[in-house]
């Protein structure tokens, strides 16, 4: 296929993947139905094309190999949804509705990470997946001793309380030990890269001066905001996060409410365990935290505090300047700040 340029649909899943080519005109030119794994050859036997997924895991790791040599768009999931929703949901039909919208230019788009992005996105993604089943090894330890009414004040599993575990000669229990000493082994081996990985950014290191983060949440912040510069402004980056509160409007009177929630979960929560960290270190953060928790409560107040630890963030990185106390920057123009009262 040649000529001019042609926007193709691609509705990608596991194991199959329906594909629509359309013209500039909108006159489809193609519907098939291909098998995924062959997808990447199929693609490009099409020439001067645009091709557009949704961000699916599947389709981000096929987009990652096709933007080398193709136009690749991801289209937003939720503002895509909006604009086509339709009562006749078929692979088929959101194979086409992609290429139509691409192609009248009203495709919501979602951002594509470059591959450094990508890459520190599976290692934080990897340590947080093998921090869970930490957890759940534990959590089965602490099961079989409940269920044989063995009780132990104190930390099961600190050296003391490894030692007692072991002096039990319960089989399940030194099972369960081995895994966890592999998942903690292979954790080591995670934290020492993450710890690398930030020595050797700019980014990152930026933002290890602004208190309560440090080297494992500088990684996981950066690579889920990626190019800061894709925010005009600090309010973008918080509504990206989840972070703003959500807006009710009837007639001429406004109603805010909870977060939003919406957008990166991850980022958001990251930001949350930092404010903590903060508001134990910092007494600027402290003290903002006290005023909005003596109004509106403690959950409230910490989420507000993460939040205004995201504008710092934003600015920090915007301007590539370190935190330094009351002239850290803050805000859409990056001012500095000389009354944190007001923020």
């Amino acid at each position: 296929m040649g000529g001019s340029r042609v926007y193709v649909g691609v509705d990608v899943h596991k194991n199959f993947s329906f594909v629509c080519v359309m013209k500039e005109n909108g006159e489809t030119i193609l519907e098939e139905k291909v098998r995924t794994e062959e997808l990447e050859k199929f693609l490009e036997k099409i020439e001067n094309k645009t091709i557009i997924l949704e961000p699916t895991t599947t389709a981000i790791n096929l987009a990652r190999k096709l933007r080398k040599n193709n136009q690749v768009l991801l289209s937003h999931p939720y503002k895509t949804k909006l604009i086509a929703e339709s009562k006749k949901k078929t692979d088929k039909v959101d194979a086409k509705v992609l290429a139509d919208l691409a192609r009248t230019n009203f495709l919501p788009t979602a951002y594509l990470p470059p591959d450094e992005i990508m890459e520190l996105r599976e290692i934080i993604r990897e340590r947080i997946r093998l921090k869970k089943l930490s957890t759940s090894t534990k959590n089965r330890i602490h099961s079989i001793l409940a269920k044989n009414g063995i009780k132990y004040e104190g930390n099961l599993f600190n050296s003391e309380g490894r030692e007692f575990l072991y002096s039990l000669n319960n089989k399940w229990i030194d099972h369960y030990l081995r895994i966890l000493s592999s998942i903690e082994n292979e954790i080591k081996e995670i934290d020492k890269e993450v710890r690398q990985k930030c020595l050797e950014n700019e980014e990152t290191m930026l933002l290890t001066t602004i208190p309560g983060i440090g080297f494992f949440s500088a990684l996981p912040i950066y690579a889920e905001i990626g190019n800061i510069n894709r925010f005009p402004n600090s309010k973008k980056l918080c509504s990206y996060a989840g972070l703003v509160p959500s807006v009710r409007q009837s007639g001429n009177k406004t109603i805010t409410g909870k977060i939003t929630k919406e957008g990166n979960r991850l980022l958001r929560w990251v930001l949350v365990q930092c404010a903590f960290v903060a508001i134990r270190n910092d007494e600027r953060f402290r003290k903002f935290y006290e005023r909005i928790k003596r109004k509106k409560g403690t959950q409230k107040a910490i989420v507000a505090t993460a939040r205004k630890l995201l504008t710092v963030v934003y600015a920090v990185l915007k301007n590539k300047n370190p935190y330094i106390g009351y002239q850290a920057y803050y805000g859409e123009e990056c001012t500095p700040v000389t009354n944190w009262a007001k923020v």
